[in-house]
């Protein structure tokens, strides 16, 4: 009868296999082919210094953990080699689910960083597993004193009889692998149409994974790199992927992990190590952690900056890759089972490893909030960046039916500067439960919901190939990210993405759409109080985009091939530019719409005109006199006239602001012609109205700031005929534009909000 530690033994024997195999089906590769060259770049820099140093030091760990101890026994080169090489896969591997869990923790994985982490740390997995597997094939076993133990065979030592057993073996785990993937094709064709396969099916499916991992095992491979690779070449889509991933999920990180991860640890004795001093043990456990910790973040720093990745972000890099994990166990295991590691090695090696890993966290977390907060506390606004330096856009969409305005507006920006354009899919998160971050399935509802039958699949598919249409027709690559959270959480998120991007611009669509017959309809109200929290606490100047035109695309891809195809028909070029008018009535937020139109200007495919609203003559006559006379002044006592003294010192430094601001740009912009520039005379709100909607049918987009300060512009917009403020995100011209009651407007309307640190600070 077998003891309690043997049926223990067994069963996590068979939890491994289940758990390889989870890891293997939870890596998406499509992480590695998005970032394939930085991937392997940064992967093979790293690792590469790691090999230097671990091949340097690998004989003196040998020597001084030795069970016999150095200079005891005759010496065998056979086991330094293999300590060595073991030696440098622990200290190059990176265990990517923990990896991903950090990434998720510190809101990384819609930034280019983390899924250049994620992809880096898959990289390093399969080739740390590679290098396991062609150890485990033909393994020499080695006894105490590190000599090589002779083969059952004479010939099995031979070189072409290892080889043909290595092909022998790679052709088993082929065939293994075919034959899962094949009958999880085939549950998939049978059970189209679903979101599930049943719990027979899912029962049915892991007994073939480890039944098959066993066989495999009869010929001499190991059963869980078997599993690992069978996970591996699942397919991605399809109902048996989304089960296995939905119903494994839990139980693999919350119980299969720690008991694997727990067996493991209990078989080493850290008695053993009591041969050694404390103050010993402590330097050969630093000296090894240290080792490793510096080769990787060196080498991933050199390599980053060798493809243009900027220092900071390289460093993340580094201490995030420096994780470990089940790769590094299975060559501990390898070592001890092969006879070349004993107990003091292995423990030495466990201590490390539980270190790198604890340090990796913190010190990632402390880097990013340090690069979180100098963005934070910089200056953000299209204002202060020059017209030819790079413009980082970063556009929001709820759906695929805005990704042609967003991008083709970000796109329109570029005119003759480099741009990088960033889209962030906003997804909702509908209920609490929460899957592997690389695999974006959800469960909505019952299986008889057809409206939750998909999850975020279909959605997230729809985006894409609205995006890949995009870019197929201008050329011009665009970042994808992805946030899945709920609307009352999701600015936060929107922040994070703007800070990861260094963006200077963020737009958001506007929460109404665009019905059938013409007007514009809420459907969420939510997404009304998302935009409104991004405006107040997004680290840079937010765009609201009123999307009025669904035909703008065509008409940006009918512009370029008129532009290719024939320059002597200056009427049908006419035709088909975009005319866009930037209104300015004075502030920050008007400042930063013209500095958005000069970009704009600098498109061949646009036309801006600037129309500048300036108070009348004899109101403006009337708000000096008030502003001068004293005996307003005496009336009041001294508290109120400091109070007034301020408000009409600020309103003057901003009028000064502004025509300085307009003197500069029209020297810049309207005198060599690049943009139209004209000016209207207003008393009133009633009068902006009128003057507003005379423009109505002469642009495609209007480009307006928020406003909303004092002085001139807002006597020019009080009242506005009598219109009741319901969007006040937009601003009273924003409003007014984006409004049904505004007829013959059928052109868009980008409301833009200028980033000021003083606004940060003054709002903490």
């Amino acid at each position: 009868m077998e003891d309690a530690g043997t049926v223990l033994g067994n069963a996590i024997y068979y939890l491994r296999i289940v758990f390889m195999f989870f890891i293997g089906l939870e890596m998406d590769l499509r992480y590695l082919r998005r970032y394939l060259r930085a991937s392997l770049v940064v992967a093979s820099g790293g690792s590469a210094l790691c090999f230097l140093l671990a091949a340097a030091a690998g004989p003196f760990f040998f020597g001084l953990l030795h069970p016999g101890g150095p200079g005891q026994h005759p010496f065998y080169p056979g086991s330094i080699y293999a300590s060595t090489t073991l030696y440098m896969v622990v200290l190059t591997s990176t265990a990517s689910p923990v990896l991903i869990r950090i990434v998720t923790e510190l809101k990384l994985t819609a930034s280019e960083t983390g899924q250049l982490a994620i992809g880096t740390a898959f990289a390093n997995d399969i080739a740390s597993l590679a290098v396991i597997s062609m150890m485990v094939i033909t393994p020499t076993t080695y006894d105490k004193d590190g000599k090589a133990m002779p083969q059952p065979a004479r010939f099995s030592s031979l070189p072409a009889v290892k080889a043909m057993v290595f092909l022998w073996m790679a052709f088993n785990v082929w065939i293994a692998v075919r034959v899962v993937v094949w009958i999880a094709g085939l549950l998939n064709k049978m059970k189209q149409g679903r979101q599930y396969i049943n719990k027979y099916e899912l029962c049915g499916m892991l007994v073939l994974i480890v039944g098959i991992s066993q066989h495999v095992q009869i010929f001499g491979y190991s059963a869980s790199m078997t599993a690992f690779l069978i996970g591996l070449a699942m397919p991605q889509d399809g109902p048996t992927t989304r089960t296995l991933i939905d119903d494994l999920t839990y139980p693999v990180h919350q119980l299969i992990m720690p008991l694997c991860f727990g067996a493991i640890g209990a078989r080493l004795n850290f008695a053993k190590i009591g041969r050694f001093t404390t103050s010993r043990l402590i330097i050969i456990v630093a000296f090894t952690t240290l080792l490793g910790t510096a080769g990787r973040v060196i080498g991933t720093v050199l390599a980053g900056r060798l493809i243009g990745i900027p220092a900071q972000e390289t460093l993340v890099l580094g201490f995030l890759v420096n994780v470990k994990g089940y790769a590094d166990i299975l060559a501990i295991n390898l070592g001890d089972s092969i006879g070349i590691w004993g107990e003091a090695a292995q423990g030495v090696l466990l201590l490390s490893l539980i270190i790198n890993t604890f340090m990796a966290g913190p010190a990632s977390a402390a880097i990013v909030r340090q690069q979180r907060r100098a963005f934070r506390y910089r200056s953000n606004c299209l204002q202060d960046l020059k017209v030819d330096r790079e413009l980082r856009v970063l556009a929001c969409v709820h759906g695929a039916e805005s990704v042609h305005a967003m991008l083709t507006l970000a796109e329109l920006s570029e005119g003759t500067t480099p741009i990088a354009i960033y889209l962030l899919h906003l997804i909702e998160l509908m209920t609490s439960r929460k899957y592997a971050i690389t695999h974006l399935y959800h469960a909505g509802g019952d299986d008889d919901d057809d409206s939750h039958r998909w999850g975020y699949t279909r959605e997230i598919d729809q985006v894409v190939a609205a995006v890949n249409t995009f870019t197929n027709d201008t050329l011009i690559p665009v970042r994808q990210l992805r946030a899945i959270s709920n609307l009352i959480s999701m600015d936060v998120d929107v922040c994070h993405g703007v800070e990861d991007a260094r963006a200077s611009i963020l737009i958001v669509p506007f929460h109404k759409e665009l019905r059938y017959d013409g007007r514009m309809v809420c459907r969420r109200e939510g997404r009304r109080e998302l935009n409104q929290r991004i405006l107040q606490t997004a680290p840079c100047t937010v765009g609201i985009l009123i999307e009025r035109r669904s035909n703008i695309i065509a008409e940006r891809k009918t512009a370029t091939e008129e532009d290719q195809g024939s320059v002597e028909e200056p009427a049908e070029e006419d035709a088909t530019m975009h005319q866009v008018m930037a209104v300015f009535l004075g502030g920050p937020d008007d400042r930063e719409a013209l500095a958005y139109g000069a970009r704009l200007a600098t498109h061949p495919s646009v036309r801006v005109m600037v129309a500048r609203f300036l108070l009348a003559e004899a109101d403006m006559d009337n708000n000096n006199s008030e502003a001068e006379d004293p005996l307003m002044s005496t009336e009041l006592d001294g508290s109120d006239d400091d109070a007034i003294t301020m408000v009409v010192g600020e309103e003057d430094e901003e009028a000064m602001e502004d025509e300085k601001f307009m003197a500069d740009f029209y020297a810049r912009f309207v005198a060599p012609e690049h943009v139209s520039y004209t000016e209207r005379y207003v008393s009133n709100g009633l009068e902006m109205v009128e003057s507003l909607g005379s423009m109505a049918g002469m642009c495609s987009l209007f480009v307006v700031g928020k406003g909303g300060g004092g002085g001139a512009a807002a006597k020019m917009t009080s009242g506005m005929g009598g219109m009741e403020v319901e969007c006040p995100e937009l601003g009273p011209v924003g409003e007014l534009l984006s409004s049904d009651d505004l007829l013959g407007c059928c052109a868009s309307v980008l409301v833009l909000r200028q980033h000021k640190v003083r606004r940060k600070v003054e709002s903490e």
